[in-house]
């Protein structure tokens, strides 16, 4: 009778070992990293409601949404993405996910500069819409897609 308990015992450990180790989006990334995708998501989601409230004529409305937008990017790269990323890519040299993190590190520092600069030009305007930064918006919104995309590609490199 012993022996037939032994294997569920030992499964039942087994699972509860392994269930410590993952993420609570059912990966094996760390809490910070969990956070991060869904910020990521969250960030995504402003994103295109912002650029509907553009095209819509509601420009302050549009302007909120980027400043809370370039403000969670801010907020997530110095939280999560500056530490992990020092550390992948030292861990990672020869097997090409340096690449794509120096890649997601460089779109990432662009869209924050241009994005912090076009908040800039936005507050000397006073407070009207920034028509001659349009094309600007333009590319950086393709810019901080990207970004996050090579982000959503590391994360599944990594931890699915």
């Amino acid at each position: 009778m012993p022996d037939q308990l032994r294997p569920r015992c030992i499964t039942f450990i087994t699972v509860s070992l392994n269930s410590v180790n993952m993420g609570f989006l059912g990966t094996t990334a760390p809490l910070q990293s969990d956070l991060s995708l869904i910020v990521q998501f969250i960030t995504l989601a402003a994103l295109t409601y912002g650029v509907t409230r553009a095209k819509k004529k509601e420009y302050m409305g549009h302007a909120y949404l980027m400043l809370g937008s370039l403000t969670l990017t801010l907020w997530n790269a110095f939280m999560v993405m500056v530490p992990k990323a020092r550390s992948l890519v030292r861990m990672y040299r020869p097997y090409g996910l340096s690449l794509l993190v120096r890649v997601h590190l460089t779109f990432g520092v662009i869209v924050l500069l241009v994005g912090f600069y076009l908040m800039w030009v936005w507050r000397l305007e006073e407070p009207g819409p920034c028509f001659s930064q349009s094309g600007k918006m333009r590319k950086l919104a393709v810019l901080w897609v990207l970004q996050a995309m090579s982000g959503f590609v590391i994360y599944y490199l990594l931890y699915v």
